[in-house]
């Protein structure tokens, strides 16, 4: 009987845990990349592989996780690749219009365009996005 009642609740557990709910982003191995960095900056190009990595499979299954984009952007940038900085700025503010803000006063700054300019802008395309 014991055993009916233990195969029974392993079952049940089996079942429940089929139904977790799974993350609505692609994170891959980010967060234990981020740590060990964090720890030992000479893992950077670990971080650098599981960032790209977790990347490409939120793009193969358009899950990119937010802040993925700004982040490789960023290890771009302390590269000197300003250019790639910048493409990556620009994916991460088309993904997630929230970041516009910030990410865009970011490539004016690297582009030395005027910082206003590109918050004006940002700030009349939410204006009329909240009139319509």
């Amino acid at each position: 009987m014991r055993k009916i009642i233990l195969l029974g609740l392993l079952c049940a557990g089996a079942g429940l845990a089929a139904c977790a709910p799974t993350s609505r982003f692609e994170w891959g191995a980010y967060d234990t990349a981020l740590y060990a960095y964090a720890k030992k900056p000479e893992t950077r190009d670990a971080y650098r592989a599981a960032l790209v990595a977790a990347i490409e499979r939120g793009r193969a299954s358009n899950r990119i996780a937010p802040g993925l984009l700004a982040e490789l952007g960023y290890l771009h940038l302390e590269d000197g690749q300003q250019a790639a900085a910048i493409k990556c700025f620009e994916e991460e503010m088309s993904l997630f219009p929230e970041s516009a803000p910030f990410m865009s006063g970011v490539i004016a700054r690297l582009t030395g365009r005027p910082v206003n300019a590109a918050a004006s802008t940002t700030a009349s395309t939410t204006r009329a996005g909240e009139a319509a």
